[in-house]
C-alpha cells in the first residue's frame, strides 16, 4: 500500500542545489538521492516506512509518495517542508544580500537557493559532530558506521535512523573516531534524551554539551531551525578563506564583523558562499 500527496513550493526554487547538498550527505541505509529523487526511511524499528520526493517544475510542487496510510501525511508533510524549505520566499532574502557586490555574483548564479533542513534536529546534530575536522565524504562514511552500530535494520540495505536512546546504548567505541568525539556523541545523545519534546535547543544550550562549539552549534541551528535565517557556522574554514583577500586569513573577529552586515540572513549568505566560492573568487579588499 502506498499514498501520495503534493506540497506547493514558492518560486524561485533551486532543486538541483538541494539535491547536490543532500546527495553527498545522505545517511547510508536511511537516505539516498538518485536521478533527482530523494528517498528515505521513516517511522520506528517496529513500524518502518519509506518515502520518495520528486520535484514537478511544471506544477511547482513536490510529489511525495510513501508506504504509510493517508493519515501519515500529517506527520510526514511538515518534515518534508522542513528539509526542502518549500515555503521560503527567497526573493526578499536575495534582494537584501545583493546589496553586497561580492555576494551578488554568487546569488545571481543560484536564485532560489535554500538552506537544506533535516528530518529531525537530532539527525542534523549527529551529522554535525561527524563532520568536525573531516571531509564531507568521510563524515558520510562515519554516519554509515554509526547506523550499523546503533540502528535497527529491516534488511541489509535499509534502516530507520536511531533514536538518541539507541545511540546511547550502542557500542560506538568501534566507530573509528577520536575518543573525545565519541564522548561528544554520547553527551549529545544524552542531551536530546533529557530534552524529550522541548523543541529546538538554543546556541547557549548546545555549546554546554562537551565537544560542541559555536561552529557545530551554528551548523545544527542553521539546518534545524524552522525558519532558517541568521544562524551560521562561526569560524568555518571555507568561509574564512572566501572572506580573505590575500594569503593571510582574516581573524575570527573580523569574520564575525563581516557576517554582521548580512544579518538577519547569515544562513543564506553561508550557503551562497559555500556553493559559489571556488578558491579563486575570494572577497576583494
Amino acid at each position: 500500500m502506498s499514498s501520495r500527496f503534493e506540497l506547493p513550493v514558492t518560486q524561485p526554487f533551486d532543486w538541483p542545489s538541494l539535491m547536490a547538498f543532500l546527495q553527498v550527505r545522505a545517511t547510508p541505509g536511511v537516505e539516498a538521492v538518485r536521478d533527482g529523487v530523494y528517498t528515505r526511511t521513516f517511522g520506528t524499528p517496529e513500524h518502518p516506512g519509506t518515502l520518495s520526493v520528486r520535484y514537478d517544475a511544471v506544477k511547482s510542487c513536490l510529489r511525495v509518495e510513501h508506504s504509510g496510510s493517508p493519515g501519515d501525511e500529517k506527520q510526514i508533510a511538515p518534515r518534508i517542508r522542513q528539509i526542502f524549505r518549500t515555503g521560503v520566499d527567497t526573493a526578499p532574502i536575495e534582494k537584501f544580500l545583493q546589496k553586497d557586490r561580492w555576494l551578488r555574483g554568487f546569488i545571481r548564479q543560484r536564485p532560489g537557493l535554500r538552506v537544506p533542513g533535516g528530518w529531525t534536529p537530532f539527525e542534523i546534530a549527529l551529522r554535525a559532530v561527524m563532520g568536525q575536522q573531516v571531509s564531507v565524504p568521510a563524515a558520510t562514511t562515519l554516519m554509515g558506521r554509526l547506523m550499523r552500530l546503533a540502528a535497527t535494520w529491516s534488511d541489509d540495505s535499509a534502516c530507520v535512523f536511531p533514536s538518541p536512546e539507541q545511540v546511547m546504548s550502542a557500542d560506538i567505541s568501534r566507530l573509528g573516531m577520536p575518543g573525545k568525539r565519541i564522548e561528544t556523541l554520547r553527551a549529545l545523545s544524552r542531551f536530546f534524551v533529557e530534552r524529550e519534546a522541548a523543541g529546538l535547543p538554543s546556541m547557549e544550550e548546545l555549546v554546554v554539551v562537551p565537544g560542541i562549539g559555536r561552529w557545530t552549534a551554528g551548523y545544527i541551528l542553521m539546518r534545524a531551525a524552522h525558519e532558517a535565517g541568521d544562524h551560521w557556522p562561526e569560524g568555518d574554514l571555507v568561509l574564512r578563506k572566501a572572506l580573505s583577500p590575500g594569503e593571510k586569513m582574516v581573524s575570527h573577529v573580523v569574520m564575525a564583523r563581516m557576517f554582521e552586515q548580512w544579518s538577519p540572513w547569515r544562513s543564506y549568505a553561508t550557503l551562497h558562499i559555500w556553493k559559489g566560492y571556488d578558491g579563486t573568487n575570494s572577497r576583494p579588499e
